[in-house]
Parts: structure tokens; sequence; C-alpha cells
């Protein structure tokens, strides 16, 4: 719950146990030298509300206003309240605010309502103490991962290039290389791999820790993300010896999500097949409606997932034994997808078997415009 939950909540409810109408919380601002209305019960927010008479900026005993008519600290009150009782908000000491309940008639509040409202305020400051933490990791988890959205970013077109270079030499269109020179410039290439491999997984990592990066929810194709999945690893397949191939579905398939999320899911999903799928071997990716539901299948003839792994697979840069000799990949990319489906109200499962391959399967509830 929010801070703004929080206030509202503390308001509405300091009105109800006192049988009252109207009620706000008064925070003191970060210079701590005046008071703000942050919450308002029962009366328009854009309505003056008297708060000039809470004057102590520290903790102090229960203020009663019991005509603000006559009251010598008379201040504008909400249309047609004249009595008031405030009681302190704190945490150990210090002063957050002051939570106010008013009533219509003179004297129509004691200091015996304002001993039962400290309960309340009691609980309510801690309430808000918590609710401020929360939002201040909060804020420190989305500067983190803007920091390495934007550091990954300015990584990612730096090693695309060098990998451009060092393919060209390679394909030796630089001209001939010695067999010392194939191998250097090769055990580049799968450096240059594993970093392009980190730096996008960090990017993807980045995106879905932080939702507010991304872009919007909605109604998002399932057959056009595949789609370019596969026309993005087409060329990775058939440099492996890789037959990559699609059985779509004729119905289009659309789901809660956004395209960018889905793109990575589907990215991940069918690269981790065709890079571990040694070369001769196949990757077929199906997509297919049951029910209410869109499935998406992404089978291969690689080298399997040892049974013992499977429970850890979506852990956070967990890599099953197997797959290490192949020296690229960081263990973020199933976590990553983890995370999305679920975000995306789907289920993921994996079958595998060492040796002859793996199936993941991705299932989405079906949107249908209401």
């Amino acid at each position: 719950m929010g801070l703004s939950q929080v206030l509202n909540c503390l308001a509405a409810a300091a009105a109800k146990v006192l049988s009252m109408e109207v009620a706000t919380v008064l925070l003191l601002e970060e210079t701590e030298d005046r008071l703000t209305v942050a919450a308002v019960y029962g009366v328009d927010a854009r309505q003056p509300v008297g708060v000039q008479f809470v004057a102590p900026l520290t903790p102090s005993p229960v203020i009663l206003v019991e005509d603000a008519r006559v009251d010598p600290r008379g201040v504008p009150f909400p249309p047609d309240l004249v009595s008031a009782v405030c009681v302190p908000l704190g945490v150990e000491g210090r002063l957050l605010g002051w939570l106010c309940v008013y009533g219509p008639r003179p004297r129509q509040l004691t200091l015996e309502d304002g001993e039962r409202l400290k309960a309340l305020a009691d609980l309510g400051g801690m309430a808000i103490q918590a609710a401020r933490g929360l939002a201040d990791l909060e804020r420190i988890e989305l500067s983190k991962s803007q920091f390495i959205r934007v550091a990954t970013h300015e990584l990612r077109s730096p090693v695309t290039v060098a990998q451009s270079l060092v393919r060209t030499v390679l394909k030796g269109y630089t001209g001939p290389l010695t067999e010392q020179q194939q191998e250097i410039f090769a055990r580049v290439a799968g450096r240059l791999d594993f970093l392009e491999s980190l730096v996008n997984d960090l990017l993807d990592l980045a995106a879905s820790r932080a939702p507010e990066l991304a872009e919007e929810e909605g109604p998002a194709a399932v057959n056009a993300s595949v789609g370019r999945a596969v026309l993005l690893l087409q060329p990775r397949a058939e440099e492996k010896g890789v037959s990559l191939t699609v059985h779509p579905c004729r119905e289009e398939l659309a789901v809660w999500a956004t395209e960018e999320g889905l793109d990575r899911i589907f990215v991940n999903l069918i690269g981790n097949a065709v890079k571990y799928t040694p070369s001769g071997g196949r990757v077929a990716v199906s997509l297919s409606r049951e029910g209410e539901t869109a499935r998406v299948e992404v089978a291969d003839t690689g080298i399997g997932i040892p049974e013992t792994s499977l429970p850890r697979l979506f852990e956070e840069f967990y890599r099953a034994p197997n797959a290490r000799r192949f020296d690229i990949g960081t263990g973020l990319g199933l976590a990553i997808v983890k995370e999305l489906v679920d975000r995306y109200g789907g289920r993921i499962e994996v079958e595998s078997k060492v040796g002859e391959g793996t199936t993941f399967t991705v299932a989405f509830p079906l949107w249908r415009p209401m």
C-alpha cells in the first residue's frame, strides 16, 4: 500500500472511530517547519481546511477546539464545522504530523475523544513511516534500474560494431588468416558474444525490475512477437547449422502484455534453444489456441537439462552444469522470462532429457475486447 492510500485510510478510520463525518491528516513538510493537508475524508479536498490552530511542531498532548467561532486561535474550518480534536502522529518521539477529526456542533468533541484517537494515531504513525520507507526503496530500485539501463545501452553499440568487424575478418573478407590468427579471432568473437549476452540480459533485467521504464501494457499479438524473434534468430541458426521452423496458428492470439516484454520472452527461449542445440539439430516453435489460452511451445533437440537442475532453472545467475561448457550466457535470461510471464498472468513449464532435448511451453490468457 502506498503512502497516499495509507493516509486516506487513516483519515477515514479516524472519522469512523469518533462517529464523525470529516477528518484530515496533516503532515510536516520536509523542512519540518510547516504542516500541510495530506489527506481529507468527508469533505471536498479543494475546500479550505482549518489547520493553523495546530501550532506545535513537536509532539504534545491532545489539542481540542470546542468552538472555532470564539476560539482565540480561530481559523477557517470546513463548511458547517466548528469543533475539532487533534492528536499527534509520531514514531519514537519524532513528530510526523497530526490526525484531526471535526464536528458540526460546539463542544461536540472532547479530550476523551482525543485519547481514543491516540491508539489509531500510534498505528498511523508506524504505517506512515513504513510506507515512506517502502517508497524510498522503490526509488532506489528505480534509480539502479535506470543506471543499469543507460550504462548497458551505451555498451551495446560498440559491442555490436566489434562483433561485425571480427566476423568480417573471420569470413576472410579482409584476406586469408593463418591458423593462429584464426584461433585468436575466434576466441575474441566468443568473448564478444558473451559480452553481448551480458549487456542484453542486464538491459532486460533492468526493464523487468522497473515497469515504469517499460511501455504501457495493452493488447499484444503473440503471433507477431514470435515472428520477430524467429526472424532475428534465423541467421544465427543457419550459421550453426540448426534447423529453425515455425508452426503458426491461423487465429490471431492477443494477450494483455507489452510487445517489448513478449519479444524479450520469445527471443530468450528461442535463442537458448538455438544456442544449446548442436549443428544438425532442430528447433521447432509452435503456436496454438487451447480454450481461452494462447500457447507457445519451443522444442529443441539440444543437450537437454539435468533433472537435478530443473528446480533451479529460473533462479538468477543459475546455469545447468552441462550448459557451462558453452561459455556463453549469464544465467539471467530464464529468470527474466519467468518474471515477465508471471507479470502477464501466464505460466511456463519445461520438460527435458539430457542428450535428447528440451521443450519450454508458455501459456497466456487470451485478451478479448469488452
